[in-house]
């Protein structure tokens, strides 16, 4: 059986137009696991920084630092810059390289 033409572009137009409904919907849903994913870097990303920056400066004014606690630093320091870290930890990380390293 045939389908008047009428009704066919009316099919046409709602199957459209849920079509259009639902790749909004996912565009939406992947945008907003973007934006979480984002947060949860930014997140991980500060509590690295501050992490980092406690320890080194601990270290520094101890003033030696073991060999596993300087392993410890240096993977913290790159993940946070594979996050996008910027550089002031690195002026500190310096500063810790300087220091006397004992065995752990």
């Amino acid at each position: 059986m045939e389908l008047e033409y009428g009704t066919q572009i009316a099919i046409a137009i709602i199957g459209s137009g849920a079509l259009s409904t639902l790749i909004s919907g996912v565009f939406a849903l992947i945008g907003q696991a973007r934006r979480k994913k984002d947060s949860n870097t930014a997140g991980l990303r500060i509590l690295l920084y501050d992490r980092i920056k406690h320890l080194a400066k601990s270290y520094i004014s101890r003033g030696w630092i073991t060999t596993e606690e300087l392993e410890d630093l240096m993977e913290m320091h790159k993940v946070y810059h594979d996050l996008g870290g910027n550089g002031y930890l690195d002026a500190l990380m310096d500063q810790v390289h300087r220091l006397t390293v004992r065995a752990s």
